[in-house]
């Protein structure tokens, strides 16, 4: 939380990563949406290696609606996928971008 208050103050546009293992999107963004914009919020560590495709949809879907007032959210796996990223959570990540609307 203080490296995201560092940045607004310092004037920096985009917060990059969010890496959910170690940092609360929700949290953050309830503090500082609408002052700078966020990259990331897809762990790489956890949910894109390890979860299921319906638990990449999810987050997705989750992270995108905490955002989905005041934009400001590139969301995207934190950093680069690792080759043990199955091939059905990449897709499953594209799909759930794809398919989001901010209506529902």
């Amino acid at each position: 939380m203080i490296r995201a208050k560092a940045y607004a103050e310092a004037g920096v546009d985009v917060l990059n990563p969010i890496q959910s293992e170690c940092m609360n999107f929700k949290e953050i963004y309830e503090e500082y949406g609408g002052k700078i914009s966020f990259h990331g919020t897809i762990g790489t560590q956890t949910t894109m290696p390890f979860g299921t495709p319906e638990e990449v949809k999810a987050t997705v879907k989750e992270n995108l609606d905490i955002a989905r007032t005041k934009g400001g959210i590139f969301v995207a796996p934190t950093h680069l996928l690792e080759p043990e990223v199955p091939w059905e959570n990449i897709l499953a990540y594209v799909e759930a971008c794809r398919e989001y609307d901010p209506k529902k």
